[in-house]
């Protein structure tokens, strides 16, 4: 019940946040729902919360959680993961290079994620290559494994994204999909879902805001 709670008053701050009008710096570019890394970082002076609820049949629970990031300058983020009963994981993002300074267009940037909870370290690389209907990330990692994550998005329109992705390491095969909504500029809805290893399959309902 207290997820639960805490998950209504998050969702009730995205729409007072969005009610604050300055400069337009563009939409929400979300993590979430996906497992893969896109090269960008969030825009300075903004906040931004990524919250999820996520059904695994397997176990047939329910977890929930908040992904918090914030850009301390132009190339370097801040980040933060909770599920509410620990801070799970703190990490920053550096983006390396934009699309715009390489040849083939393509966006680069170098994650560092530290899981407070298990003591590992995550090493991280994300790439993206935007092409006219389509735009396609891959992230090459490392966290006691290597383990690598292929991501392609399909703009449906200027509001609705489909995406698609596949996660692989030494133990484990994960295939992902979903959509993406963003009705306003600071707001994001995604649903999402997918199997592991075609043994079990999950599912997952999330909203994304940013503060400027």
């Amino acid at each position: 019940m207290k997820r639960i709670i805490i998950l209504i008053v998050l969702i009730t701050t995205t729409f007072i946040g969005y009610s604050q009008n300055v400069d337009d710096k563009g939409t929400i570019d979300a993590q979430r729902p996906t497992l893969t890394e896109s090269y960008s970082i969030i825009i300075p002076n903004m906040i931004q919360f990524e919250n999820g609820v996520d059904y695994y049949e397997n176990s047939e629970t329910v977890s929930s959680g908040t992904f918090v990031r914030g850009s301390v300058s132009s190339r370097v983020e801040l980040r933060a993961f909770t599920d509410y009963t620990d801070l799970n994981t703190v990490g920053a993002k550096f983006i390396v290079m934009e699309p715009e300074g390489s040849a083939l267009g393509i966006g680069a940037s170098f994650i560092y994620n530290r899981d407070l909870i298990k003591n590992a370290d995550d090493y991280r690389v994300a790439m993206t290559k935007s092409f006219k209907s389509i735009f396609i990330t891959y992230n090459f990692g490392y966290n006691g494994a290597i383990y690598n994550i292929a991501l392609i998005g399909v703009p449906l329109s200027k509001k609705f994204t489909y995406f698609a992705e596949y996660y692989n390491d030494p133990l484990i095969n994960r295939i992902h999909s979903g959509f993406t909504w963003i009705p306003k500029r600071d707001i994001q809805f995604d649903v999402n879902g997918g199997w592991i290893d075609t043994d079990f399959w999950y599912a997952g309902l999330g909203v994304s805001f940013r503060l400027r």
